[in-house]
């Protein structure tokens, strides 16, 4: 298991915001896929793939950043 972050950075909100990016791009994919009627393996893999990834990505953003501001509330009670 990944210990919690100590900080947020730009780069974590970076991969968050490309997460986001990435499911409308994989909708569209499979949107256009078919609605053009030309249904293949690979533009229905491709598209399936970025919705999942983009899914997978948000979703650790969100974890890991309730382990950081959790980790930063315990800190200031410390104090």
């Amino acid at each position: 298991m990944v210990p919690p972050p100590t900080r947020a950075t730009w780069g974590d909100a970076y991969r968050f915001g490309l997460g986001l990016l990435m499911v409308p791009l994989g909708i569209t994919i499979l949107v256009r896929t078919f609605s053009a009627g030309i249904i293949t393996l690979p533009a229905v893999i491709l598209g399936l793939a970025f919705v999942a990834f983009g899914i997978y990505r948000v979703y650790v953003g969100v974890v890991r950043y309730r382990m950081y501001k959790r980790g930063t509330s315990n800190d200031k009670r410390d104090v």
